[in-house]
């Protein structure tokens, strides 16, 4: 059997394919633009891969042809879709790019796998489905209302794959992240995750501005049970079309991880409060009971724990 993952570049992907590599004997084949995968990720995948059980190809999901190509040569049966444009600012900046990407680019992919009979998609979504709906917290029948082109953009691409496993008998499991975090996440612009650019301002010894009062909060969820969810999903045979919500059910301000932060780094910095950013969420909180239910998911790893090893 071989295993599409696009986007195999990236933060959360490398992690997939990580946890691939280790427990599985499937061929992985890796597409990614480097459009924000980075060859440092990929370097890491190779130095993993002992069995040469991995294959990097440079490509656009923009481009049906290519990847239609790739699915069939390689006789493709599952499909781990990460690829997109995963900033909410710069798809706000940037619309028609985040639309080509996030929406046209998840369409080439179902269409290529329902001409080649791949037999299932593990789709990355988000919670940014659900904007600013105040409902507390989110589950899998939360009303969606996105408040920016990223969040519209990924509903788009849940709509798709129901009706690719309704009309085409496509195989498809969605899976709403909520605030992912770990090695290998980029902190070298501001659309980073918030995580990243913190820990690596304080271990310069720089202190991170905070956008708003700091008691918005967030769900965050370790990228290694990030990647041990798309794993079960890919492999849970008693489903052909789910949507899950991943998260941990725990809610941490921004203030409170500014808190952690001195104390991981031993500092007392005091916080420097800027005004809100366009598109930012207020609240966001997962309700996790249906993915430890049906995917048997039984815990999730400590944050703060996770946090002060990073």
């Amino acid at each position: 059997m071989n295993i599409l993952i696009t986007g195999c570049a990236g933060f959360i992907a490398s992690h997939i394919i990580e946890e691939l590599l280790q427990y599985n004997s499937n061929n992985i084949i890796g597409i990614d633009n480097m459009y924000s995968g980075t060859k440092e990720n990929l370097d890491f995948i190779r130095s993993i891969d002992k069995n040469n059980k991995f294959t990097f190809i440079e490509a656009d999901i923009r481009d049906f042809e290519k990847v239609n190509q790739i699915i069939e040569n390689y006789n493709i049966t599952q499909v781990y879709h990460l690829a997109a444009i995963v900033s909410v600012h710069e798809s706000i900046q940037n619309p028609l790019l985040s639309n080509e990407v996030n929406v046209k680019g998840t369409v080439n992919i179902l269409e290529a796998s329902r001409l080649n009979n791949v037999k299932r998609i593990v789709f990355s979504s988000s919670a940014a489905v659900y904007g600013d709906e105040s409902t507390q917290p989110k589950n899998e029948k939360s009303i969606t209302k996105p408040i920016s082109p990223y969040g519209v953009e990924k509903l788009m691409g849940e709509q798709y794959l129901k009706l690719y496993n309704e009309l085409y008998g496509l195989e498809t499991i969605i899976l709403r992240y909520f605030n992912v975090y770990g090695q290998r996440q980029s902190a070298t612009s501001d659309y980073s995750g918030v995580i990243s650019i913190f820990d690596k301002l304080f271990s310069e010894d720089k202190c991170p501005n905070i956008y708003g009062d700091g008691e918005q909060y967030r769900d965050f969820v370790y990228v290694k049970d990030v990647a041990m969810v798309n794993i079960k999903a890919m492999n849970n045979t008693d489903i052909i079309h789910n949507t899950f919500c991943v998260g941990t059910a725990q809610k941490v301000s921004i203030n409170d991880l500014f808190n952690i932060m001195n104390k991981k780094y031993n500092k007392n910095f005091k916080s420097n409060y800027l005004d809100a950013r366009k598109g930012d969420i207020k609240e966001s909180i997962c309700d996790n009971k249906r993915i430890k239910e049906i995917l048997g998911i039984e815990e999730f790893s400590k944050f703060e724990e996770e946090l002060i090893k990073l």
